[in-house]
């Protein structure tokens, strides 16, 4: 018996992927679980919703260890507190069964998501669109400056390099897409 063709092709993506197209596997993977979440919120199918709520935390957790924060200065403490700040949201979202913080984390997922694609060439949204702030976040999460994501889009600082980190980064997304 053949193995499904969909999963052979979603395993040759990640396992072909450079490190950037890895986090934007990731920010797509996230957005995905959050919106199967929300709608299970809505129709009140409270397993689903959890079940879909602990990827998406799981997938932000993964972000965050991606992480350089030794080596990555302001643009690693600027994404650790976001992620942070999202997993809070979306841990508050599971305990209370709210779709409302959702709606914020999916914006700065989105927002995120978008920084990366334009970085990568892979469209063409104009760069002031990249910078602003993030409405409805704290100020201590978004530090003095706008998001620090503005930095980001010209280099990976702030996250890990080499081989290792991106087999991770592959074997993590493998896993989810099961």
């Amino acid at each position: 018996m053949s193995a499904n063709p969909y999963a052979q092709y979603q395993r040759v993506g990640v396992e072909t992927a450079d490190r950037g197209r890895l986090l934007l596997m990731l920010y797509e993977g996230a957005l995905r679980f959050l919106r199967r979440a929300r709608k299970s919120l809505y129709d009140r199918d409270l397993e689903g919703a959890n079940n879909n709520l602990l990827r998406a935390e799981d997938i932000v957790s993964e972000l965050m260890a991606s992480l350089d924060l030794e080596n990555g200065g302001k643009i690693a403490d600027g994404l650790f507190r976001l992620y942070d700040y999202m997993y809070r949201l979306l841990l508050e979202a599971n305990l209370k069964k709210d779709p409302q913080p959702l709606d914020q984390v999916e914006k700065m997922l989105e927002e995120l998501r978008d920084t990366w694609k334009e970085a990568l060439g892979e469209n063409g949204a104009a760069a002031g669109d990249a910078v602003r702030a993030f409405p409805g976040v704290p100020p201590e999460v978004q530090g003095t400056e706008k998001p620090l994501i503005a930095e980001a889009k010209e280099s990976y600082s702030g996250y890990k390099k080499g081989k290792q980190v991106r087999k991770d980064l592959q074997e993590y997304l493998l896993n989810i897409i099961r």
